[in-house]
């Protein structure tokens, strides 16, 4: 038997080698990490109740939260299936991947959380889901003693007096990278990383990867970009909506990166200069069309 560290800047995750037995996951939550620390046996839930709703997704063989905590690590621990297979972020992406991409994004969007009964997933306040994050991520760099880093401070003023319109709750996955799709060789997306999932605004899934866009994170050909930007139309909402949640999410990127100065000793120059362009653009007079 033999472990290998995983990345993943959210979760402390291990590729597990067994004899003459599949690879597993082996999963636990940090004590302090770029996330406040979450449920993992509620992931496990609700993954089990979305795999049974027809979603792909690992499958939970088995979990605990009676395992003592460490230095590290809060108690307990998820054992997931190994998926096999490309991620998205493997190559640039071509239209036909946008499409596997898109669906997937939808199918999530699509089911219906009242009927499913999701473990413990609560709406969002009257004020909406925007305002309730913003709150969390608030908290979070506060606990880092970030919330004046200058390029932070910036998205957070630019972002006060603005929100989204209020929609009906759906599932919103919450770290829709690439990296979190496996390719399966007859055409399946897995879908992995649920630590992040609740009932929100979709649209937020979709400007988490406009900021990733404008980030520089991303590799898509023209065709791709068409694929998404027909995806996103579908939603019918508004070119403000879609502005909104890309700023919230370059935000929510930047308290991220800023708590890995503080846990991994990421340095804050290099890390705030990757915001100055993107953060300029999205300010600006004119601000660049998204996904059209």
């Amino acid at each position: 038997m033999s472990a290998e560290r995983l990345r993943g800047q959210s979760h402390i995750s291990w590729k597990v080698e067994r004899d003459a037995r599949p690879p597993v996951v082996l999963r636990m939550t940090p004590r302090r990490g770029i996330l406040p620390p979450y449920d993992l046996i509620r992931e496990a839930a609700l993954m089990d109740r979305l795999r049974e709703a027809g979603l792909h997704l690992p499958a939970v063989l088995g979990r605990t939260d009676e395992l003592a905590p460490t230095a590290r690590t809060t108690g307990g621990c998820l054992v997931l299936e190994w998926i096999d297979g490309a991620a998205l972020s493997n190559a640039p992406m071509d239209a036909q991947s946008a499409a596997v991409y898109c669906r997937t994004l939808q199918q999530i969007h699509s089911l219906d959380s009242t009927t499913l009964a999701l473990p413990d997933l609560e709406p969002p306040p009257r004020t909406g889901a925007a305002m309730r994050e913003r709150e969390e991520i608030r908290r979070r760099l506060e606990s880092f003693n970030l919330l004046d880093v200058a390029h932070i401070r910036r998205l957070r003023e630019a972002l006060a007096g603005r929100a989204p319109s209020i929609v009906e709750p759906m599932l919103v996955h919450g770290d829709v990278n690439f990296g979190n799709i496996i390719l399966q060789p007859d055409g399946r997306a897995v879908v992995l990383d649920w630590e992040q999932a609740h009932l929100g605004d979709p649209l937020s899934d979709w400007g988490r990867l406009a900021a990733e866009d404008l980030l520089g994170n991303l590799e898509l050909t023209s065709d791709a970009r068409t694929t998404i930007a027909s995806a996103v139309a579908d939603y019918a909402r508004s070119a403000e909506d879609l502005h909104y949640w890309t700023l919230h999410q370059l935000y929510k990127h930047a308290s991220a990166t800023g708590a890995l100065t503080v846990l991994r000793g990421w340095d804050m120059e290099q890390i705030a200069a990757m915001y100055d362009e993107p953060t300029r653009a999205l300010l600006s007079a004119e601000p660049p069309a998204i996904w059209t």
